[in-house]
């Protein structure tokens, strides 16, 4: 008798130290697939975005709204009714020597997320190789490296989408998409310019 409750305490006592261990695995799991699609659609939004700017010839600033408004939509899945999920939105148009004639753009409801692309006038973020569109015919080799591009840059803090953030190193979800810019600088309305022109120039 005596050695079956032995046996139950044992059990009792090897079930209360799984226990947490198997819950904390589990909430781990769903953490790390909810990560996992909401870098799905952070990519896809960024993407979306960077190839519909890119063919763009002019731009106002509704209409850009617009394009991130849509662009973003598939953000809105990582929002609960209670917490919505903040993103910041940084588009920038960088120059194949990494100058930026203009200021970045910056859309979204938080600001401070995505790391720093640029110093003053000069972009400092990576540049992958941007390939020449499908639809893209010329037989200029020079225009696939004579040619501005538009990087969209978009990020969200993972506070906001799973338990286990204390334990994460990286606190933010940060996506990047580029390119090219089909129809060269396009042409902006008067709000856009102004947001766009450097410090210290006026129109």
């Amino acid at each position: 008798m005596n050695f079956r409750r032995s046996q139950r305490g044992s059990a009792s006592v090897e079930a209360a130290l799984i226990m947490p261990i198997l819950i904390g695995v589990t909430l781990l799991g769903a953490d790390l697939y909810t990560l996992h699609q909401a870098r799905s659609y952070l990519e896809q939004s960024a993407h979306t975005l960077a190839s519909t700017l890119g063919v763009q010839s002019t731009l106002d600033a509704n209409g850009l709204q617009a394009l991130v408004d849509e662009a973003t939509r598939m953000t809105a899945r990582l929002n609960t009714d209670l917490d919505p999920v903040p993103f910041e939105l940084i588009v920038s148009k960088v120059e194949p020597d990494r100058s930026m004639a203009w200021r970045p753009l910056h859309r979204g409801g938080a600001s401070g997320i995505c790391r720093a692309n640029s110093a003053g006038a000069q972009y400092t973020g990576e540049l992958p190789e941007v390939p020449r569109a499908a639809d893209d015919d010329s037989d200029d080799e020079a225009s696939d490296t004579d040619s501005s591009v538009v990087v969209v840059q978009l990020c969200t803090e993972v506070d906001r989408l799973v338990l286990s953030s204390l334990v994460l190193t990286d606190k933010t979800l940060q996506v990047q998409a580029v390119s090219r810019l089909q129809h060269g600088t396009p042409t902006l309305d008067k709000a856009l310019t102004q947001e766009v022109m450097p410090q210290g120039e006026t129109q």
